[in-house]
């Protein structure tokens, strides 16, 4: 099973856009990186956002790089400040590769919790429009397999 997790784009600020949508810049951002995605072929059984509108936009953009059998989906307990472990007993029962698209620090919570089985913020640093696959072993262990970041295109 392979997991990507990806931060969404730059936001505007709140006083630009209440609902804090993507600025230029993470739109930019966030194409850049699916561009480099579109030539992996990742195929996955559905690209989930917090419901969010910088992440909705995010997980669009993304979406559009990659085969999802269910398309973009809103999936609660995504929020940054939510717990990570309802999401990882969820993923523990499903099949596949799957796209999340979220929020700090609950990514790097996730990701921290899923690879060391600690809650440390630290182990993964999550710029804006970050992709960061892990890859699930035989003995269930998770490992970051790669990370791309905007800055490096």
């Amino acid at each position: 099973m392979w997991l990507y997790l990806v931060r969404h784009g730059e936001a505007l600020p709140g006083d630009v856009d209440p609902e804090r949508g993507l600025s230029e810049a993470g739109r930019q951002d966030a194409e850049k990186v699916a561009a480099l995605l579109k030539g992996q072929a990742i195929e996955v059984e559905a690209v989930w956002e917090s419901g969010k509108k910088r992440a909705t936009q995010t997980a669009e953009i993304m979406a559009g790089a990659l085969t999802s059998k269910a398309g973009v989906v809103r999936q609660t307990g995504m929020a940054p400040m939510d717990p990570v472990t309802p999401i990882m007993e969820k993923l523990s029962s499903l099949e596949g590769d799957y796209m999340l698209v979220g929020h700090l620090p609950f990514l790097s919570i996730l990701a921290s919790r899923l690879v060391l089985g600690t809650e440390d913020p630290d182990v993964v640093l999550f710029r804006e429009a970050t992709v960061v696959r892990l890859e699930k072993g035989l003995k269930g262990q998770w490992a970051v397999g790669w990370m791309v970041t905007p800055g490096i295109l």
